[in-house]
């Protein structure tokens, strides 16, 4: 299959450990992506959430001026995707959107994941990506599962 996937990411795999943990198989396969080339994105119309009792965010679809900001990671490959889907589970959907790239006025498709559950399992706040931090900087990846 082909390497030209690409997906917008705004929470845990943001982070280049969880993303490899996630494409390796807990470590047990090697990945061909470079997950250091990220490149930073911002999804407008979109808000992230964290969800409620969780270590992780959502992003639902907001107001116009609403942004959400993440990584946009490229050259995944069909089966990366896959994983990714697993990853997320049954309450995300992965979606084709517009995303504009660094500080770039111009957009391009890629796919990242939305929330589908109820929005009232999300917190009225932002999820904390350095909360997260400390979070996997005390425990393994694994225990997360």
């Amino acid at each position: 299959m082909s390497d030209n996937f690409s997906c917008f990411v705004y929470g845990t795999l943001v982070f280049p450990e969880v993303m490899r943990h996630v494409l390796s198989d807990g470590g047990k396969k090697q990945i061909s992506v470079d997950l250091d080339s990220g490149v930073p994105a911002v999804l407008k119309g979109y808000k992230r959430y964290q969800v409620r009792g969780a270590w992780y965010p959502a992003i639902i679809k907001g107001e116009e001026n609403d942004e959400a900001k993440g990584v946009v990671v490229k050259g995944l490959t069909y089966n990366d995707v896959l994983k990714l889907d697993d990853y997320e589970g049954d309450t995300y959907k992965r979606i084709d959107v517009k995303v504009f790239v660094g500080d770039s006025l111009n957009s391009i498709t890629t796919q990242t994941y939305v929330w589908t559950a109820s929005t009232d399992l999300l917190e009225n706040k932002d999820w904390d990506p350095n909360e997260f931090k400390k979070l996997i900087e005390t425990r393994s990846i694994d225990e997360l599962d």
